[in-house]
């Protein structure tokens, strides 16, 4: 008899905690949410919901978006990611967004060129996960008179997050041609004494 009285309040208490998780509601952390590009999307219900570990265990996170190519992460843009039970459903709208401006990499405070050149873009490189664009603001140079300028290295990714650095450009004096002086030793002048 005690074995089914033990039985029976066990079988209740399963009762219960299988009803009571079955009444529990996804309560969503957010309705969406923003994740930087570069970054994978969860597939972990706890990163979506409030509820309690044993709710999120019978959870199933789907259509997460596919990864770009060659890549480790989605593509910009916006998904949404479908949160599953038996008996619910929610969804948590992801939008993927580009916020990083780019680096410099091995950027000089000093660019020294010859006089009369223009310096050469390609002395400037940036790193970034989207593709970069990189300018010169050199205005201010004038390439024909030797002196230090001021100038501007802009780097702009694909979803206009742009890094400015001023630098210095240093424009060497002119280089003469040098050409060799005759000799005046044919031409001595002579004194006639009288």
């Amino acid at each position: 008899m005690r074995k089914n009285i033990s039985g029976g309040i066990l079988f209740i208490l399963t009762m219960m905690v299988l009803m009571g998780c079955s009444k529990e509601k996804m309560e969503l952390k957010s309705k969406s949410l923003i994740v930087e590009y570069g970054n994978t999307i969860s597939n972990k219900a706890e990163d979506y919901l409030k509820n309690d570990a044993d709710f999120l265990k019978n959870i199933k996170v789907e259509n997460l978006p596919k990864n770009e190519k060659d890549k480790e992460y989605p593509s910009i843009g916006e998904y949404e990611i479908v949160l599953k039970t038996d008996n619910q459903k929610e969804v948590v709208k992801v939008s993927v967004k580009d916020t990083v401006a780019p680096e410099f990499k091995d950027l000089k405070e000093k660019y020294e060129i010859e006089y009369g050149s223009k310096i050469d873009l390609k002395q400037f490189s940036a790193t970034d996960l989207s593709k970069i664009e990189l300018s010169l603001d050199d205005s201010k140079v004038n390439y024909k008179k030797s002196g230090t300028y001021k100038a501007t290295v802009i780097a702009k990714d694909s979803s206009n997050n742009e890094t400015k650095k001023d630098i210095n450009i240093i424009v060497k004096a002119e280089e003469k041609k040098v050409t060799k002086k005759e000799s005046n030793n044919g031409s001595s002048s002579k004194n006639n004494g009288k």
